[in-house]
Parts: structure tokens; C-alpha cells; sequence
């Protein structure tokens, strides 16, 4: 059976959405205009801004994928190598599925799976996990190795 891409978004949106209103928010006062084709939300945990996108697949996917990225700090020039060394340590550690990356000078923390059977409990378990995940380490990020928190 062949699933359409944009039926596989919405129901993927549907339940990003329910997990959001379980959270006492109503969905359409978080919902962001994606890059490109998809959907998008921004949420706070804590400190942590995090951002929920579900994009078409690109070529080479066979499924949309649901995208979870918590930018959190602005790096410090000065300790860029620290950092990275730091996060790549971070990474092999074991994140649980999420890994820390630089983007437009930032890190961020990001988990991403296509959304190919995705359950409820697993949509809430990202959103969550991310969040938990970059509230924690943000401050320590600033504290250890400079830099601006996002959002600070």
C-alpha cells in the first residue's frame, strides 16, 4: 500500500498537534510557516526554544520526515574547538537518538525520524526529550565555553 506524502503529513500533524493541546496550548498559537513545503511549531521547555518540522521527503526518501531542533546558543569564537570537541564527546556518549550540530553559528540539538508508523506516545517523547535534553545543557554550554544562550 501506497501512503501520499501530504496524507502522511497531516496525520503526522495531527498528532504533533494533539500532543501540543495535551499540553494545555492551542496549536494554531505556536504554528510557525515552514521553510519550503511542511509543518511547523515552536514551543518552549525551560530555557530551551524548541521547533517541530515536518517536511516532504527528499529525494532519495521514501517517507516525510518529523524533525525536532532546539537551537540553543550562539558560539563564542574564542572557544569554537573546545566546543566542538565537547559536543562531539556529548554525542558519542549516547543522546538517545539526538545529537548536538552548528547551524547558522548556533548549536542545536536535533532529533529527527521519518514519520512511517509514528505513534502519539513517540511524537511526545521527542518533542519532551529534546526539550529536557537542551534546557539542561544550555547554561552549561554558556557557563563552560562563552557564548550567547538563544532566546536569553
Amino acid at each position: 500500500m501506497t501512503v501520499d506524502n501530504n496524507d502522511e503529513i497531516e496525520r503526522a500533524a495531527g498528532l504533533v498537534e494533539a500532543m501540543i493541546r495535551n499540553q494545555g496550548i492551542e496549536p494554531e498559537t505556536v504554528r510557525m510557516a515552514p521553510p519550503g513545503e511542511g509543518r511547523a511549531w515552536s514551543l518552549m521547555r525551560g530555557s530551551a526554544a524548541v521547533a517541530v518540522f515536518l517536511r516532504p521527503p527528499h529525494e532519495g526518501e521514501n517517507a516525510p520526515k518529523l524533525r525536532v531542533v532546539s537551537p540553543m546558543v550562539k558560539v563564542d569564537e574564542s572557544t569554537r574547538p573546545e566546543l566542538f570537541k565537547a559536543l562531539l564527546e556529548l554525542n558519542a556518549s549516547g543522546l538517545g537518538g539526538m545529537a548536538f550540530a552548528l547551524h547558522q553559528e548556533r548549536v542545536v540539538l536535533v532529533a529527527e525520524r521519518r514519520t512511517t508508523d509514528l505513534e502519539p506516545a513517540e511524537v511526545e517523547h521527542l518533542i519532551q526529550r529534546v526539550g529536557v535534553v537542551a534546557d539542561h545543557y544550555d547554561d552549561q554550554i554558556v557557563a563552560s565555553y562563552g557564548g550567547t544562550r538563544v532566546g536569553a
